[in-house]
């Protein structure tokens, strides 16, 4: 995972943290708490299909970095 890739999920982090601190603060007003519960889901689906981004972005960097050592090109 790449340094930006690192900073995108933990500011993601950071608001769904930010999104529970709310629901700890509703007070019980319902509609408070769904609108951050749906917000929570939204960002967990989001950080998932970001890992997965990440995880098949550094496959492809090893796959290139393996041809490249076989070829004798230099790695990006």
């Amino acid at each position: 995972m790449t340094d930006e890739q690192r900073g995108y999920l933990q500011a993601l982090s950071d608001v769904r943290s930010w999104h529970r601190w709310q629901i700890s603060q509703s007070l019980g007003d319902v509609r408070t708490m769904e609108a951050h519960e749906m917000a929570i889901a939204w960002l967990d689906l989001v950080i998932t299909t970001k890992k997965q981004h990440a995880a098949e972005d550094e496959a492809d960097r090893q796959r290139a970095r393996a041809a490249n050592s076989q070829t004798g090109t230099p790695h990006s």
